[in-house]
């Protein structure tokens, strides 16, 4: 009875090992920055396809300002990754929505570093007939416990997806009495003594009669990109507006797009501002840097 006991106890033993060993190379070892993948030449490129991008990308991946972190949607949580020791750790779900049954999605790290917001439909906001603007802030051990934004932002409907800049300020998409059109606009919030104030349109250089989403603020606000669903391919795809001198944002122009193949939603410029990444039955990268200079408005 003992040695057949001694017997069921190595076979445990080696079936663990086995299944370990199994699920470790499940995972390749990745190095260096953005997962270790070629970057893209001149042209968008699928971003570490099967590991990040998937057809059923619902937002492009968030980074840590010092590219050491990558954060994105797997399901309904917010997966991530970070760079431990030179290599790239399996993509985990965030503990603080990992156990819950609630949707998190839209995640986006603030250009300190020091905040993450993100979407969901969890108890405690305004609603949870209605996805809300939530956010956590780093701590010793990882992320704080969420808080969700202020009743006057996540009152309104919609806020796919979430920018901010360096001043706090909160760009979002949204619908309110003095929208333009479609499915939504663009609005911003400001950071008023911790607290965001009531959402402001960004005005006819920004919306129109059709459907603008998902906006990305550069940190110093000095553009925005933002997805444009128009009434034809040549007003629709990934634009771009730019602020003058006097902080007035000017008429927005097409960056990526102009065709059903080009452009897609969730724009997201990296931290090091090289390369656009977004959306479109899979999650693309393409160099960015280049073209944002080549529009810009010349002085």
């Amino acid at each position: 009875m003992k040695t057949l006991k001694s017997i069921l106890v190595i076979i445990v033993i080696l079936l663990v090992t086995l299944t370990t060993q199994a699920q470790e190379k499940e995972f390749p070892k990745l190095t260096g920055p953005y997962l270790g993948q070629k970057p893209p030449d001149n042209k968008p490129i699928i971003f570490a396809d099967g590991i990040v991008s998937s057809d059923t990308d619902h937002c492009s991946a968030t980074f840590s300002t010092d590219g050491k972190e990558i954060y994105w949607e797997i399901g309904t949580k917010i997966g991530f990754t970070k760079l431990v020791n030179g290599i790239w750790s399996k993509p985990d779900i965030l503990p603080f929505c990992k156990e819950d049954s609630y949707q998190y999605g839209n995640p986006f790290i603030a250009p300190d570093n020091n905040k993450m917001f993100f979407t969901t439909f969890r108890s405690g906001a305004v609603s949870e007939k209605k996805e809300n603007i939530w956010y956590v802030q780093r701590i010793s051990t990882g992320w704080s416990d969420p808080k969700p934004v202020s009743p006057d932002v996540n009152q309104i409907p919609l806020h796919w997806s979430i920018s901010v800049s360096n001043s706090g300020t909160l760009f979002f998409q949204g619908t309110m009495d003095d929208s333009y059109g479609g499915a939504g606009d663009i609005y911003y919030s400001n950071l008023v003594n911790g607290v965001y104030t009531k959402p402001v349109n960004m005005g006819q250089e920004i919306n129109t009669a059709g459907t603008e989403t998902c906006p990305y603020i550069a940190p110093d606000e000095s553009y925005i990109i933002f997805t444009r669903m128009g009434t034809s391919p040549e007003n629709s795809g990934i634009f771009i507006s730019y602020r003058d001198n006097s902080g007035k944002w000017l008429s927005a122009v097409i960056l990526e797009g102009g065709s059903i193949e080009r452009g897609g939603l969730s724009p997201k410029v990296t931290p090091d501002g090289k390369y656009l990444f977004y959306v479109n039955g899979g999650m693309f990268w393409m160099p960015i840097m280049e073209r944002i200079e080549e529009l810009r408005p010349k002085k």
